[in-house]
C-alpha cells in the first residue's frame, strides 16, 4: 500500500474508489455472477446519496457515486442501516428479509449479489476498509 493508510468518509468518492479496489483483493471469479446495482441511501448527512456497483464474473469491477443506467437492481436503505451492514452488525440476508434494504428490479440478480457480499474476500476487505472509515 505504500503511503500511510488515510481515513475515508463513508460513501465519499474516496471510500467508493477503495471499494472498487476489491477486484484485486483475491476475489475468485464466478462466471455466472453478473449484476449492476443502484443504491439509494436515505438520511445521510448529505440528504439522499446514490452510488452504483458493477459486478462481472463475481468480481466487483466498478463502484462510483451517482446513478447507473440499466441497473438490474435498485436497493434503498437508510444511511444507518448501511453503516450497520458495512460494520458487520447487520447481516445482508436479515436486511433484505426484514425490508431494511428495499429491493426493486430483477430479484434473481439479488442472489448473485448475495454470493459476492457474503464471500470471505469481501468480508476481509470490508473489515480493513471499515477500520479506516469515518461516518
Amino acid at each position: 500500500m505504500g503511503a500511510a493508510q488515510t481515513r475515508v468518509r463513508f460513501l465519499s468518492e474516496e471510500y467508493l474508489a477503495e471499494m472498487e479496489t476489491l477486484a484485486s483483493a483475491n476475489q475468485k471469479p464466478i462466471p455466472h455472477v453478473n449484476v449492476r446495482v443502484q443504491f439509494r441511501v436515505t438520511d445521510t448527512p448529505e440528504s439522499t446519496v446514490y452510488f452504483s456497483l458493477v459486478i462481472e464474473k463475481g468480481t466487483i469491477v466498478k463502484v462510483f457515486r451517482g446513478r447507473i443506467e440499466d441497473s438490474d437492481l435498485t436497493i434503498t436503505a437508510t444511511y444507518r442501516d448501511l453503516v450497520d451492514f458495512q460494520s458487520g452488525e447487520l447481516h445482508a440476508a436479515t436486511a433484505f428479509v426484514t425490508g431494511q434494504f428495499a429491493v426493486t428490479g430483477d430479484k434473481a440478480k439479488l442472489l448473485d449479489l448475495m454470493i459476492v457480499l457474503q464471500s470471505g474476500a469481501y468480508h476481509l476487505f470490508v473489515a480493513d476498509l471499515w477500520a479506516r472509515t469515518t461516518w
